[in-house]
């Protein structure tokens, strides 16, 4: 295969890439694949995680394993670390909604 072949196979490989990444953003329910590829965590975190039941999935065979997109984003945004400033903006909010004066 010469060089410009070469170049476009790779490109043809990066557009599958990106399609495929689209595809997946838009499905409601992933399968453990999925999730694989959407977390890029291993096989063995995912099963992992599902058997301590430390992350939300279903399985409704009693076999495979499913995962909603939604809830999988919400729990991997859970607890967030806030830069020093937007924790100061946070507090300086609070503090002005509920300030009482004397």
């Amino acid at each position: 295969m010469n060089k410009q072949n070469s170049s476009l196979v790779q490109l043809l490989l990066e557009k599958i890439d990106h399609l495929d990444e689209a595809a997946l953003v838009k499905k409601k329910v992933f399968n453990v694949t999925n999730l694989q590829m959407y977390t890029g965590w291993s096989l063995s975190k995912i099963y992992k995680l599902t058997s301590a039941r430390l992350i939300p999935f279903s399985k409704p065979t009693n076999g495979s394993l499913f995962f909603e997109r939604e809830k999988i984003e919400e729990w991997l945004l859970q607890n967030p670390s806030y830069a020093e400033a937007e924790l100061e903006e946070k507090v300086n909010t609070h503090l002005k909604k509920h300030h009482r004066g004397n």
